[in-house]
């Protein structure tokens, strides 16, 4: 399975595009296929053609990013670019991989590149920790999925599906997209053994995966509609990780 991903830039000004065009050539794994200073032209483009990345300018004049995302669902992926921060929790809330701030440095480019394909991974389930319980013997089995044990049973989860966690006392709760999976382990041992680009520890009690993030509010986060409390101490490493 090849991990290049496969990218277009929709921006309608010629200089922040050209930057844009300079840094993808300087990262292996990634194409820019297509070139957009047009937003409608983009959408039409994309409804025969499929890409795994859009680089997508919030400020256009025919059409604003936020609203292009709106129109062509949730994937592919998106970082967005725009010179106002003003946009930056709107953009989260659109489950954007990342949101990237004009004039971009190649650093902070690249930083954004990575979050994509680490997220890209994911979904493909490549790079995966290939297992999570509370027991160090445990064989790896080389498969790109984790088990978590749960009493006597152990469950196969994707990683890409655990929404957050939950400490609480002597257990965890893996809150997944499809089940509730109580496991007897400490938050030590998860946060060294989840992927660590894409969870992040926002309480004593939680941690939470960064792509399932719905709303950012003070002093906690939304996810699949369940209001995740965010400690101060933690509130900076969660605006950096997202930022």
């Amino acid at each position: 399975m090849s991990e290049q991903l496969i990218a277009i830039a929709v921006e309608d000004e010629p200089k922040a595009l050209e930057i844009i065009e300079l840094h993808v050539k300087k990262i292996p794994f990634l194409t820019l296929q297509r070139s957009f200073r047009d937003a409608l032209a983009a959408i039409s483009w994309l409804q025969d053609n499929q890409v795994d990345l859009i680089f997508l300018d919030i400020n256009m004049p025919s059409l604003s990013g936020l609203k292009f995302r709106e129109y062509i669902g949730p994937n592919p992926m998106i970082i967005f670019t725009t010179a106002y921060a003003k946009y930056a929790v709107e953009s989260y809330n659109l489950n954007a991989v990342d949101y990237l701030l004009k004039p971009i440095s190649f650093d902070r480019f690249f930083k954004a590149a990575l979050k994509a394909r680490e997220s890209w991974q994911l979904k493909q389930g490549i790079a995966i920790p290939a297992a999570l319980n509370s027991s160090p013997t445990q064989p790896s089995t080389g498969h790109h999925f984790i088990y978590v044990k749960s009493g006597s049973k152990l469950y196969k989860v994707s990683p890409a599906d655990i929404l957050f966690l939950e400490k609480n006392g002597n257990y965890v709760f893996f809150h997944t997209s499809r089940q509730k999976i109580i496991s007897r382990l400490n938050m030590s041992q998860l946060q060294e053994l989840l992927p660590r680009s894409g969870f992040l520890k926002v309480h004593k009690s939680y941690i939470i995966s960064l792509q399932h993030i719905e709303v950012v509010e003070p002093g906690q986060v939304i996810i699949a509609g369940q209001k995740i409390p965010v400690a101060k101490a933690y509130k900076e490493e969660l605006m950096n990780a997202l930022l």
